[in-house]
């Protein structure tokens, strides 16, 4: 009888260990003060690169670092969206550890980075979620 109510529990426990995505247009913006760059629309033309970041426990205490051609642009937290906007062309877009932050949240790992093209007037979406197998990814989304 015992198993039972121990294997609900652990169901429970794993089930809890992914992360959910967040709606973008439900998602807080990143404050300012953690957007180092690409935050200004420049006047030449110009592409957008949103990125949310999911709710749950997977890295759950610690900001993210977004990342634009291998530079920390932006400090991230759970349920939070941010857009930058870049000169159109190829761009890597990543997600890794925020250096800023404490020692304890260095569980992301290496920089995860994807390419993409963008050209002007265009937006691409990119969202960092995990489990506690894989941590924390950062992937194109449609949604």
């Amino acid at each position: 009888m015992l198993k039972i109510p121990a294997v609900a529990a652990l169901v429970v426990l794993l089930s809890g260990c992914s992360t959910t995505p967040v709606p973008f247009d439900q998602a807080k913006p990143v404050p300012s003060d953690r957007v180092m760059a690409f935050w200004k629309k420049p006047a030449d033309p110009y592409a957008t690169i949103q990125i949310a970041r999911d709710t749950g426990f997977v890295g759950g205490g610690c900001f993210v670092a977004v990342h634009i051609d291998g530079r920390a642009v932006a400090r991230i937290d759970k349920g939070e969206v941010v857009s930058l906007y870049v000169t159109p062309g190829e761009h890597l877009v990543g997600q890794g550890a925020d250096e800023r932050g404490s020692g304890t949240c260095s569980w992301s790992g290496a920089l995860k980075e994807h390419a993409t093209i963008l050209k002007a007037g265009q937006t691409k979406r990119f969202r960092i979620g995990g489990d506690t197998n894989v941590g924390l990814d950062i992937r194109p989304t449609s949604l």
